[in-house]
């Protein structure tokens, strides 16, 4: 059993390099589309557009936490001289705009939220457009595979598409 095994790995390792060569040499290529991505103008218009949408979120979000803080502070100062209903209410008051914040934060700069959607908006066409010329090039040159670069172990500087992509997109 041991020998069959032994035969059929090296008969792989012997016969699979041929095999390989006979199917014809396929052109595997790489993009660094981080690179791309940062370098485009659009990139640029859309981050911009994106943090006109999340300042003034993101202002009434500190502005709520400052509220919040203050109101804990004065609870603390006040808690020994309130009464045991007062107390509670301005705990659960407290509670209340907790929860608030954390509600707000969630809905505006939270998984599904309004900052995650107008990023999806804003990217997708930038994203497809790369892509779109990634495609085109490595068609027209001939590469059946294109990976990113970064993970990648090893490329050699020709089947590096990056720069072909950024001149095609007019990225300086």
């Amino acid at each position: 059993m041991r020998r069959i095994m032994m035969a059929v790995v090296l008969s792989l390792l012997l016969v699979g390099p041929q095999s390989f060569a006979a199917q014809g040499a396929s052109k595997v290529g790489v993009v660094d589309s981080g690179k791309i991505l940062q370098l485009l103008p659009d990139t640029k218009q859309a981050e911009a557009s994106l943090q006109a949408v999340a300042a003034p979120l993101q202002k009434e979000l500190e502005r709520m936490s400052q509220e919040y803080q203050k109101g804990l502070v004065a609870y603390r100062q006040q808690a020994a001289t309130l009464s045991k209903t007062a107390r509670e209410q301005k705990e659960k008051d407290l509670g209340l705009k907790g929860q608030a914040i954390e509600k707000f934060q969630q809905e505006k700069f939270g998984r599904g939220g309004v900052i995650e959607a107008k990023q999806q908006e804003l990217y997708l066409p930038i994203r497809k457009k790369v892509l779109a010329s990634i495609e085109s090039i490595a068609q027209s040159e001939g590469f059946n595979l294109v990976f990113e670069k970064s993970t990648s172990l090893y490329t050699t500087p020709e089947n590096d598409l990056t720069f072909k992509v950024m001149n095609q997109l007019n990225i300086k």
